[in-house]
């Protein structure tokens, strides 16, 4: 009899233990270990968002726990919005897939842009590279050499998708301030419409990421090549202090709110998400090693090195809390923004 209790409470013990061991959570590092991570381009190759996500990707491995291989996969498509939408509808959200965009990605569905089948208030936002002022630019060769000609003289510019900022923008401009840009869109990225206008086909380009400027095309500077119209930002980057933002030029109370709600979005230029909801111990793996790459020192020289700006980087909670508060604003000041940026 003693040996049968003996028995069956050795049973029970291994019978809990098993189950203990079964049950136990499995940590981010156990998950990771031997796996990839997919990482997303909202853009094709060779323009600035493409450097900054195969760089976020060559270096995301050693600041993840269970170091896992980082593969960069380029999914371009209406400027973003189809690389948002396979993320929000058909990846894995186990933490093992994420992206990288423009923070257009935060405000696309909220603005209706076109094909935006998600909602941005359930993406797992990771952390933004930058805060990206964006420029409106002419070439050299153009009459149009300051925000006051863009009131009078017509420019040509080229544009990607409808959602691109190369195309929301000036065609807000336009509506808003009375800007003359003529869009023609259809160009691939920033490397294809910075090529247009190089060969002469375009005279500028309505809305290009500075630092793109800056780690792409030096020479456009270096050489005065461009003269930069007007910075599509809420406040003046420190290597542009006498170049106006679009903010500047409102005037009237009522454009100013609706510019300040498109452009919001400036503040998470290179925005890092992946799919609803991965698990907690996850996406605080995710937030934590870009954090911690954000302020590495051999990180940052290096990207000083490479002129790719990683100034004001945002963690991803503060990107969550201003998506959230964007799609609070007053209905009258969105529906006025849903108008302007508009583009079919």
């Amino acid at each position: 009899m003693i040996k049968g209790t003996a028995y069956r409470a050795a049973l029970v013990l291994a019978v809990m233990f098993g189950v203990s061991a079964s049950a136990r959570a499995e940590t981010a590092a156990e998950f990771y270990k031997g796996k990839d991570i997919r990482m997303l381009i909202s853009h094709p190759p060779g323009g600035g968002y493409d450097v900054y996500a195969r760089f976020f990707a060559r270096h995301l491995s050693k600041f993840m726990p269970g170091n896992p291989n980082v593969v960069p996969q380029n999914m371009p498509g209406a400027a973003g919005v189809v690389m948002a939408n396979s993320l929000a509808t058909q990846q894995p959200n186990d933490g093992t897939v994420i992206g990288l965009g423009p923070g257009s990605m935060g405000t696309a569905p909220l603005f209706g842009a076109s094909g935006a089948r998600y909602d941005a208030r359930n993406l797992s936002w990771i952390g933004s590279m930058n805060a990206d002022v964006g420029v409106s630019l002419a070439w050299h060769t153009s009459s149009v050499k300051t925000a006051e000609d863009l009131m009078k003289t017509e420019l040509i510019v080229g544009g990607a998708g409808a959602t691109d900022q190369s195309v929301l923008y000036p065609t807000a401009l336009n509506r808003i301030l009375g800007t003359k840009f003529k869009v023609i869109p259809g160009y691939g990225g920033s490397a294809a419409t910075a090529l247009a206008m190089e060969r002469g086909e375009t005279s500028g380009i309505g809305g290009m990421n500075f630092s793109s400027v800056l780690a792409n095309k030096p020479d456009w500077l270096r050489d005065k090549k461009i003269n930069i119209l007007v910075q599509l930002s809420l406040d003046r980057h420190p290597d542009l202090p006498n170049v106006p933002t679009v903010v500047e030029l409102a005037k009237t109370d009522e454009q100013r709110d609706v510019l300040q709600l498109i452009f919001a979005q400036s503040s998470m230029g290179r925005a890092i998400f992946g799919p609803p909801g991965i698990p907690e111990d996850r996406l605080k793996a995710l937030r934590g090693a870009f954090d911690a790459m954000m302020k590495d020192k051999d990180i940052l020289a290096e990207a000083e090195k490479l002129k790719m700006e990683l100034n004001q980087p945002m963690p991803g909670v503060k990107m969550a809390e201003l998506v959230d508060r964007l799609y609070k604003v007053k209905p009258e000041t969105l529906k006025k923004a849903q108008e302007a940026v508009k583009t079919n």
